[in-house]
């Protein structure tokens, strides 16, 4: 417990910087900057879950689509020597990092040129790979299990691997830092709605992260949002809420987020083909601020159903103005 309150202070510490920065500037970080980054360094995923992101890009070609060195090595190049404040990275984005056998060095590479926290998504199916988590550059890790049985999992992830998530899991359990989070999360939507209740029990020893698919009606495989699911629909109207009150253009605008083939992406949920250049070949901030002029305008985002009502009226006090 009091390891758990020692991170959550030094998490708060850090994270203000963020809400300073509003208070001295008169506008959000993300209208100046990334606040965050994600990466592909490779694209590769033992699963195959029903609500994963539309990229289809973790399945073939694997060999192919592993970033190299020398392109992170720029990009924290010029992220530090730009001193952008990067509030947390994330070594991933559609694949899965224990599959990332480069995962301890990357993570080093990036806290030591940025300081930034390192927030870590597994699917923990890769038992066989479990050690890349006991990394002590890592502050937050988080399982994906959004089912309580085996049955369920099979049908959400696309894979039997329930047990070895649960295995896994385990492991990290009795061999993580004291320092570190360890978190379950849990993607809502309409097929495992009705687990919920039973998950929250099962991982009760956890801390529990409970996230609506917001972008369900737009997902190449899953259903459309129901309405008379009372839980989803719920979270889902909270979701958009807290949008509008953190006063973001939506969820991903404030990552910079780069592809395993290199190249900086307009949106982490969208297709690689929108993007603003290779990083060995373009200015990072100065794509940034053309990702700033073009706001939720971009083609990429025109049919996105994650925006926040009022994007435009932020982009206009706090950007174009």
């Amino acid at each position: 417990m009091l390891s758990q309150k020692v991170n959550d202070a030094l998490y708060s510490v850090r994270t203000s910087r963020v809400k300073l920065f509003r208070k001295i500037h008169g506008k959000p970080l993300w209208a100046v900057q990334p606040m965050s980054l994600q990466i592909d360094t490779q694209s590769a995923c033992s699963l195959r879950c029903k609500y994963c992101n539309p990229q289809a890009c973790y399945v073939e070609n694997v060999s192919q689509r592993i970033l190299p060195m020398s392109t992170l090595d720029r990009l924290l190049e010029m992220l530090s020597e730009k001193k952008v404040f990067i509030n947390y990275a994330r070594p991933w984005m559609n694949g899965d990092p224990l599959l990332e056998l480069r995962l301890k060095e990357i993570n080093k590479k990036i806290k030591k040129a940025l300081g930034a926290r390192i927030d870590i998504f597994t699917n923990g199916v890769e038992y066989k790979n479990r050690h890349l988590l006991h990394d002590s550059n890592i502050n937050d890790i988080r399982f994906t299990i959004s089912a309580a049985n085996e049955e369920l999992y099979n049908t959400v992830h696309g894979r039997p691997k329930f047990s070895e998530a649960l295995k896994t899991l385990e492991w990290v359990t009795r061999h993580k830092y004291f320092y570190q989070r360890l978190w379950i999360n849990f993607i809502l939507f309409d097929e495992n709605a009705h687990n919920l209740a039973d998950w929250q029990k099962m991982f009760q020893n956890y801390r529990q992260d409970v996230r609506c698919l917001h972008f369900g009606e737009g997902r190449n495989q899953s259903k459309q949002l129901t309405d008379f699911d009372v839980e989803l629909k719920t979270r889902r109207d909270a979701f958009f809420r807290s949008i509008e009150q953190q006063e973001k253009p939506c969820p991903c605008f404030g990552n910079m987020a780069i592809s395993s083939e290199g190249k900086m992406l307009q949106c982490c949920d969208v297709d690689y083909k929108f993007n603003w250049g290779h990083i060995e070949e373009i200015d990072v901030m100065e794509a940034y601020r053309k990702r700033l002029d073009a706001g939720l305008n971009h083609i990429a985002c025109r049919n996105c159903n994650q925006k926040n009502p009022h994007w435009k009226e932020l982009f206009e006090k706090y950007v174009w103005a």
